[in-house]
C-alpha cells in the first residue's frame, strides 16, 4: 500500500469519545482486550496513496500506530504499534532473507517461503504480522492472510500468495512521518545460531505427532534429516553451512590466486569483482553472502579481518580492503580448485552484491568536479593564495581565490560592489573565446566566475560513495550519463538497451543477470554503435523506469540517468 511515499495532510487531535471507539474496534478487531495506546493523545490524518486513500493514526509523538482504508472495514496496526505489544496480531514466520530481499521490496509473501508452525487464527481475512523465524516477537510487516494456513502441514513444493503484503518497516509511510526507528532486535542477532533455530524449528514441527511418539527425546533424532532437507529445499538446495564454505574457498582463492586484486580496495568491489568471480561452479543466485550465515558484506569482512586474514579501514557498511596476511597456514596449505569465471551453472553472475550494498544502508553515489588550470589560469593561480603545487581545484576554491583577487587588486567598484572593473589578467580570462575586443571592463561580478572556469580550465571528475572515491585519479572531462534506451526493433519487437554504465563499477554481467530477473525477460550483451568501447546490456521489454530504479537502489541519483523512449516520441507522431 505504502510501497511509494504517500501524500498526508497535517494532523489533527482525535477527540477523547472518538479515540475510545478507536481503541474498542482495536481491541475487538485483535482479540486483544489489554491492548492501550502508548500516549493519552491521538491524532489523525488523511492519506493518499498509490491506489488506495484512508486515514493514518499516531501517538503524540506523530509516530503512526493505526491505519485503515477509507472503504474497508479493517483496521491494520503499524509495526511499530506492534513492536510496543508482542503478541498483539497473530505472527507468520518466514526467513530472513526473504523479509529483508522479497518483502523490503513490496512483494507478497508466498506459500513456499512461511515456516512451519502455523498460528491457529491464520485464516483467511486475518490481519497479521510477519516476522523473521529468528526473531519471531519482531513484526516486520503488516499482511492479510489468503490462505487456510493452519491446515498446511508442510509448505515444500506449495504454491500461492500466503500474505498480501500491506504495510512493511522501511516503507513510505515510515518515510512521511520521518519515523527512524531500528527493530529491537536486529535481524541477523541469530543467524549465527541457525543450527539451533532450525532444530527449534524441528521441535515444534514435531509436537503434532508426540501422542505417536512417547519418548520425546527420540523424537527430534527421528525427524532431523526429513527436515532439514525440507529447509534446505526452501534456501535454494544448500545448506547454510555449504553456503559459508564455498564463501570461505572463494576467499582463499582471492588472496592466494587471483592476480586482478589490487590493494586498498571498495568492499562492494571486492565482492563482486572478486569473491563472487572466485566462487566454484554453482549458481550465484543460490550462494552469495546475503544467503550466508553473515548476511551483510560488512559482516562478512569483519570475521575474516578478526580471523587475521584481512585488513579493513572505515566504519559500519562503508568498508576497505587495505590489507592481506598471505601468511596465514590456511593459505599456505589452500589448494586452488576450478573457478566459474563469475557465471554460475544457470550461466549468470550474482545479482545480490549491488542490492546488498543498497539494503546494507549504503549511500548515495555523489560526485565532485574540479578544475585543472591551463595557460592564463596558471597566472591567475600564482597570484592568488591558492597553492600553486596543487593540480586540481573546487570550485568553491576557485570562487574565492577570484573575490580576494578582486579585493587585493581594488578592482570592485566605488559605487556597486557588484560590480567589477576588469583588469589586463581578468579581461583576457573572461572574454578568451570572444573575437570582440571591444567587450565591457564594467561586470557583474556573478557573472565572471563562469567563463573563468568554462575558458582556461580543464574539468575533472570523481564520484564518492560515502567519503570513498571510486577512482584512484579523478578523471577527465564532465560526468557522463548512463544511457536507457526503449525502442521497437524490427519485427515489432520492443527492448530496452542500457549502456554507459561502466564508469559507476558495474559489470555488465552482473547488471544483464539483475535485469533478467527484474524484467523477467532475456538480455544480451554487446557493444554501443556509437562507441565500441562501451558496452551495452539489452533486455527485452519495455523498462526504462524500472531500470532507473533499480539503478537508484545503486545509489546513482536520476539526474545521472538519461532515459529516451522512443515508443512515446512516435506515438506523437502518428497520432492525431
Amino acid at each position: 500500500m505504502f510501497k511509494k511515499d504517500p501524500h498526508v495532510k497535517a494532523l489533527s487531535n482525535l477527540k477523547n469519545s472518538e479515540a475510545k471507539r478507536l481503541l474498542a474496534t482495536c481491541r475487538d478487531q485483535t482479540g486483544n482486550q489489554d491492548y492501550s495506546f502508548p500516549t493519552g493523545v491521538i491524532k489523525q490524518t488523511n492519506f493518499q496513496a498509490q491506489t488506495s486513500i484512508g486515514t493514518v493514526y499516531t501517538d503524540a509523538d506523530n509516530k503512526p500506530i493505526w491505519f485503515k482504508e477509507k472503504h474497508g472495514n479493517l483496521l491494520f496496526p503499524t509495526v511499530f504499534a506492534c513492536w510496543s505489544h508482542p503478541g498483539l496480531v497473530p505472527v507468520v514466520l518466514t526467513h530472513g532473507f526473504v523479509v529483508e530481499e522479497r518483502l523490503f521490496n513490496g512483494a507478497n509473501l508466498m506459500l513456499a517461503g512461511t515456516v512451519l508452525p502455523f498460528d491457529l487464527r491464520l485464516k483467511p481475512g486475518r490481519v497479521c504480522g510477519i516476522a523473521s523465524k529468528n526473531a519471531p516477537d519482531v513484526v516486520m510487516a503488516i499482511g492479510i492472510v489468503q490462505l487456510d494456513l493452519p491446515s498446511y502441514d508442510s509448505v515444500l513444493g506449495k504454491t500461492g500468495v500466503a500474505v498480501q503484503l500491506v504495510h512493511y518497516l522501511p516503507d513510505g509511510l515510515s518515510k512521511v512521518f520521518k519515523v527512524n526507528a531500528e527493530p529491537p532486535v536486529p535481524l541477523e542477532d541469530s543467524d549465527d545460531e541457525e543450527g539451533e533455530e532450525q532444530e527449534n524449528q524441528e521441535n515444534q514441527e514435531g509436537t503434532k505427532d508426540s501422542a505417536q511418539q512417547p519418548s520425546s527425546q527420540g523424537l527430534p533424532s527421528q525427524e532431523k534429516p526429513v527436515d532439514i532437507d525440507d529447509i534446505a529445499e526452501v534456501l535454494d538446495e544448500f545448506r547454510l553451512e555449504d553456503v559459508d564454505q564455498f564463501l570461505t574457498r572463494a576467499l582463499y582463492y582471492t588472496l592466494t590466486q587471483d592476480a586482478k586484486l589490487e590493494l586498498p580496495i571498495s568492499a562492494s568491489n571486492f565482492i563482486s569483482n572478486h569473491i563472487n568471480h572466485n566462487l566454484p561452479s554453482v549458481d550465484h543466485e543460490k550462494v552469495n553472502v546475503r544467503k550466508s550465515s553473515w548476511k551483510k558484506t560488512a559482516k562478512f569482512l569483519k570475521h575474516f579481518e578478526k580471523e587475521g586474514f584481512l585488513k579493513l579501514k572505515g566504519k559500519g557498511d562503508d568498508l576497505t580492503v587495505i590489507g592481506a596476511n598471505k601468511q596465514k597456514p590456511e593459505l599456505q596449505n589452500f589448494q586452488p580448485y576450478e573457478i566459474s569465471g563469475g557465471s554460475g551453472s544457470g550461466g549468470t553472475k550474482p545479482s545480490s552484491s549491488k542490492n546488498d550494498n543498497k539494503k546494507d544502508g549504503s549511500p548515495q553515489l555523489r560526485c565532485e568536479t574540479l578544475y585543472k588550470p591551463i595557460n592564463l589560469a596558471k597566472e591567475f593561480i600564482q597570484l592568488t593564495d591558492l597553492n600553486p603545487h596543487d593540480v586540481l581545484y573546487t570550485s568553491q576554491e576557485l570562487k574565492n581565490a577570484l573575490n580576494g583577487y578582486i579585493a587585493s587588486n581594488n578592482l570592485a567598484d566605488l559605487n556597486d560592489k557588484k560590480m567589477v572593473i576588469l583588469d589586463d589578467l581578468l579581461y583576457h580570462l573572461v572574454n578568451k573565446k570572444q573575437k570582440d575586443t571591444t567587450a565591457p571592463r564594467l561586470v557583474s561580478r556573478a557573472t565572471i566566475i563562469e567563463p573563468l572556469l568554462s575558458n582556461n580550465f580543464t574539468p575533472h571528475f570523481q564520484i564518492y560513495k560515502g567519503n570513498i572515491p571510486l577512482f584512484k585519479n579523478p578523471s577527465r572531462g564532465n560526468l557522463p550519463n548512463i544511457e536507457i534506451v526503449t525502442e521497437m526493433k524490427i519485427g515489432r519487437k520492443v527492448i530496452t538497451r542500457v549502456s554507459r554504465f561502466e564508469i559507476f563499477h558495474i559489470d555488465e554481467d552482473e547488471l544483464a543477470a539483475t535485469l533478467r530477473r527484474l524484467c523477467s525477460g532475456s538480455t544480451t550483451i554487446g557493444e554501443t554503435m556509437t562507441s565500441p568501447k562501451y558496452k551495452e546490456v539489452t533486455v527485452q521489454g519495455p523498462h526504462g523506469p524500472l531500470i532507473i530504479d533499480y539503478l537508484n537502489s545503486l545509489g546513482i541519483p536520476t539526474k545521472w540517468i538519461k532515459f529516451d523512449n522512443k515508443l512515446k516520441k512516435k506515438k506523437k507522431a502518428g497520432g492525431r
